[in-house]
């Protein structure tokens, strides 16, 4: 075994949120002279679904950036190291409060009561980002993906049709 394999990567991350408790493991494991990448997941507490990002060894370097890439994946989705599962949340980004459920389908013959119905608002997609749009008194605010509170790139007021988004006619 070579000096790299002795110092073989291994980490253990959480997601805790709601009734959700999940476990991600991942490791760079030595097979001979080369590497692989493998990992478990699953609910806490249970047995783990296992498997392997590499379909055969490989070389060290190129497992440390399967490797690296798989964790910062996971961190990205807000798995994080401590084992309560605390996500973690940069200190400029506001919660909203809200995990927004964006772009669903919904059958024609709904489209016009859903329209008509204030519970429900719907939203055209001009600029590439999907955001939840929330306006509270004169407040305006986007809500990304997972849930917080972002600045939306442009919205202006027509008396008419109300808040519009940066590509619509006035």
């Amino acid at each position: 075994m070579n000096a790299v394999s002795d110092t073989a990567e291994r980490v253990a991350l959480y997601y805790r949120e709601g009734l959700s408790d999940k476990v991600y493991q991942a490791a760079i494991e030595p097979v001979g002279d080369q590497f692989v990448v493998n990992f478990a997941y699953g609910r806490r507490g249970t047995t783990l679904t296992t498997g392997t990002k590499t379909a055969s060894p490989v070389d060290y370097a190129a497992a440390k950036k399967i490797y690296v890439k798989l964790v910062g994946e996971k961190k990205a989705k807000g798995y994080t190291e401590g084992a309560d599962g605390t996500p973690y949340q940069h200190a400029n980004k506001r919660v909203s409060g809200i995990l927004p459920q964006l772009l669903n389908p919904v059958e024609e013959a709904e489209v016009e009561l859903l329209l008509r119905d204030d519970n429900y608002c719907a939203q055209e997609k001009f600029d590439g980002r999907h955001l939840l749009v929330r306006k509270q008194d004169d407040d305006l605010e986007g809500i990304n993906k997972k849930g917080f509170i972002v600045v939306p790139r442009c919205f202006r007021w027509n008396r008419n049709m109300g808040w519009l988004g940066c590509g619509d006619d006035a």
